[in-house]
């Protein structure tokens, strides 16, 4: 991706946001969803499985008695979602790489928007140059696993023998 940055500044000072714009080259190109193709493709998979063993004709054993087949449906059905769904995401694949030969390139503006209420203020200055006197530690981020942890991070420790 290829940046030309033109920065130009937006707004003015009667409160209207502030902002910056920046032009990018950009490729755009379609792309299926994985994730959909291989939940269809499962669904249908377990259908079809499903309505196949449902259909085969009832099993019977040598002496003649019927055998109950519900297991071997379930099975049939798990087999189908399985395939069904690898052959779903396969779908996608080549669906992708047909799409991919229709790539396009353009011009997109990137716009940052600020508004004059966001900008930063003393208050923001004096926590930064606190975060850096501390050394980048923040005492607010300490382990709350650890008990003290906070405390020694500040320099607060008042365990015996520690300065």
């Amino acid at each position: 991706m290829d940046a030309t940055h033109d920065r130009t500044p937006q707004g003015d000072a009667a409160g209207d946001p502030e902002g910056t714009t920046e032009q990018l080259d950009v490729t755009v190109r379609r792309s299926p969803k994985y994730g959909a193709f291989a939940a269809a493709g499962a669904l249908v998979g377990a259908v079809a499985a499903g309505l196949i063993a449902a259909s085969m004709p009832q099993a019977v054993n040598e002496n003649g008695v019927p055998v109950d087949t519900t297991p071997v449906i379930g099975l049939m059905v798990v087999a189908g979602f399985v395939v069904g769904g690898g052959l779903g995401a396969l779908v996608a694949i080549i669906v992708d790489r047909a799409l991919a030969k229709r790539t396009t390139a353009t011009v997109a503006e990137r716009v940052e928007v600020r508004r004059p209420d966001a900008l930063p203020t003393a208050e923001d200055d004096a926590l930064e140059a606190r975060f850096e006197r501390l050394g980048g530690a923040d005492p607010g981020l300490a382990d709350p696993a650890v008990p003290g942890a906070a405390e020694r991070e500040r320099g607060e420790d008042d365990r015996p023998g520690r300065a």
